[in-house]
């Protein structure tokens, strides 16, 4: 059974209803956060080229997105650890998967749900736009070289995916600090508001650690969105540390 407990949580993840809730919430908040450059956009005679891209490049910027993605990504499986303790569920289960199995497990399957939830949903927004809005755009420049603009936002949906890789690991670990639930849920976004203030009104020059940069990158960084996503690897592993240690500790009175 030990072999099987890391794709049981990772089915587990992404068969919850809020991996399909995470995915649809990012879909919305990209529509909300385009709606009005779409609506300024109707009735012309046609829309420049690239703009199904550059719309989806835009709202990912946006503050209605970037205010959401500490939230959806905790849908699917932040909560899990809590529910397995309170539930009881904890001591039929671990013995039979073992301590380091069980830890593994769910810290996997938190990280990949938050993160494909929100990478998912910018996938799908951007097939929608450009299914909708690539027909109606002018054709490239023929003395320029055509652009591909789904080069350009794919940084980005690994970055979103790393981001909410992170924040949902932020959840699950402060949930496990707190035992309650709805740490799970609000930890990341208050978390991720306090990064938002410090840097905005106290440490401008602190970008690292200012998560809407982590998106729009408009700041110089080491190896360009690699340094992002090296940053984001790291903050992720010192929850992954924090939950193992909190949760070997409680494991043994279990």
């Amino acid at each position: 059974m030990k072999t099987h407990t890391v794709s049981s949580d990772i089915q587990r993840a992404l068969g919850a209803k809020g991996f399909v809730i995470g995915i649809a919430g990012m879909v919305l908040m990209i529509l909300v956060a385009s709606l009005q450059s779409i609506l300024s956009s109707i009735g012309g005679t046609g829309l420049p080229y690239g703009y199904h891209g550059q719309l989806i490049l835009d709202a990912l910027k946006s503050d209605d997105v970037t205010l959401v993605l500490p939230i959806l990504c905790t849908l699917p499986f932040a909560a899990a650890y809590v529910d397995d303790i309170q539930s009881g569920f904890i001591k039929e289960y671990l013995p039979r998967a073992g301590v380091n199995a069980y830890i593994k497990g769910k810290l996997i399957a938190s990280g990949i749900s938050g993160g494909l939830a929100l990478a998912a949903g910018v996938c799908i927004a951007y097939g929608l736009s450009a299914l909708v809005f690539l027909p109606m755009e002018f054709a490239p420049d023929p003395d320029t070289v055509p652009v591909s603009h789904f080069a350009q936002i794919f940084p980005r949906i690994l970055v979103v995916f790393a981001s909410g890789a992170f924040w949902s690991l932020t959840g699950f670990t402060l949930a496990s600090l707190t035992m309650s639930r709805y740490i799970a849920y609000a930890s990341p976004f208050i978390l991720y508001y306090v990064l938002i203030i410090l840097h905005e009104r106290y440490f401008q020059d602190l970008y690292v650690l200012y998560p809407k940069e982590w998106l729009a990158q408009s700041q110089r960084w080491v190896l360009s969105w690699g340094g992002i996503l090296i940053l984001l690897g790291v903050l992720s592993a010192l929850m992954c540390l924090t939950f193992t240690l909190t949760a070997k500790r409680r494991f043994s009175h279990v």
